[in-house]
């Protein structure tokens, strides 16, 4: 384990990898991003580049899936998000767009992660407001649409002023493959134990469902695209709705993590969440077909039954963000106490704590122990 020398001037408030790992961005109230590279996990970071990205404070970054390029998008308590292009591997990026409609400053972005889903972005901040906007043809990047915009209910007495907030989203990594047609052939009798291979095995590009997890203060909310049937029988569209919640946070959600359901086979889905209140929590979400109210005939959508699957005040502070690694078997968490944290279930599917990492120790200890050792230079 190394260090970065960033040489930003201020306090760093996000960090962001491209999908291959061989990217890193950095954001800062010094109001610049700068990108470092390394070819492979042996190799140094090494500086490329730094972009002037706002005015103000710049809260967070992401970068978009492979298939859209070099594409990094950022956030900042001037009220915008911009999106910026790069077309020689990070060396240089240019502003593309500035998409201007929060009336607070934003606090999380994120793109979808689900190729299905086409370029997409969510964005959330001190207006309460979750906003999805769409770029309907990738090959022009100026042109954003804003598909979607609801101010989500924060559920909590705590109001979010600039200095006692927090927000976040987390899109679901892959489509979930319900559709109204899988009804006409969903048989009554079929127990739940029938429902994932009847879901996988309908074709993905077709029957994906967009979806994605809202953390506004102290309340995390599911979204998801349901099917709204038209005046006409034979059509419909569908629509995000505000269709779960997940319970039982105390205090500010500071961070949530939608996992990858692909070491599960698509039959649950884990979202993971950092809150003030000390905890990291784990929630599994399986997912059943909704019914029509008469409880009789399904709609073609899902719904998810709700359970938590584990809970660790490891950190015995604050706990500041959560992520998953790309299988979806591995959870770090980081939080007041300096260390990152690594979560994962065991055989009998009890999570527990597998080790941390200190970046002031310089090495790793077995989660529970906090040792002190040598830094390490990078």
């Amino acid at each position: 384990m190394g260090s970065i020398i960033t040489n930003h001037e201020d306090l760093i408030h996000d960090i962001a990898y491209d999908h291959y790992g061989r990217l890193l961005a950095t954001c800062s109230s010094d109001q610049y991003v700068r990108v470092f590279s390394r070819k492979s996990a042996a190799d140094s970071w090494a500086f490329v580049s730094a972009t002037l990205a706002h005015e103000r404070n710049v809260l967070a970054l992401t970068f978009a899936p492979p298939q859209f390029g070099t594409l990094l998008a950022t956030c900042s308590e001037d009220q915008s998000v911009r999106i910026f292009y790069s077309s020689n591997d990070g060396k240089s990026f240019s502003r593309v767009a500035t998409l201007s409609d929060s009336s607070g400053a934003v606090h999380k972005i994120a793109f979808a992660k689900f190729g299905g889903h086409g370029l997409k972005l969510a964005s959330i901040g001190t207006d309460s407001v979750i906003r999805v906007y769409h770029a309907a043809d990738p090959s022009d990047l100026k042109q954003w649409h804003l598909a979607f915009e609801y101010v989500v209910d924060t559920g909590s007495k705590i109001k979010p002023l600039d200095m006692q907030s927090s927000f976040s989203v987390a899109w679901c990594p892959a489509g979930v493959a319900v559709l109204p047609s899988l009804s006409n052939s969903y048989n009554n009798e079929d127990t739940m134990e029938d429902l994932p291979g009847r879901i996988g095995a309908l074709e993905i590009s077709e029957r994906a469902i967009e979806q994605f997890a809202v953390a506004a203060m102290s309340r995390v909310a599911i979204f998801r695209k349901r099917y709204n049937k038209s005046t006409s029988e034979s059509s419909g569209q569908y629509a995000f709705g505000e269709c779960e919640e997940l319970p039982g946070h105390e205090d500010l959600v500071r961070d949530v993590a939608w996992a990858s359901s692909a070491a599960a086979g698509g039959r649950y889905e884990l979202i993971a969440t950092a809150c003030k209140d000390g905890y990291v929590r784990i929630f599994k979400l399986t997912p059943r077909l909704s019914h029509a109210e008469d409880d009789s005939t399904p709609t073609g959508d899902i719904e998810y039954d709700i359970e938590l699957a584990a809970s660790f005040d490891d950190h015995h502070g604050e706990v500041w963000k959560v992520s998953w690694n790309a299988s979806g078997m591995v959870l770090s968490s980081s939080g007041d106490d300096g260390h990152v944290r690594f979560w994962r279930a065991n055989f009998r599917g009890e999570w527990i704590g597998i080790g941390a990492l200190s970046a002031e120790q310089g090495r790793s200890t077995d989660g529970n122990e906090d040792g002190d050792g040598e830094d390490v230079d990078s």
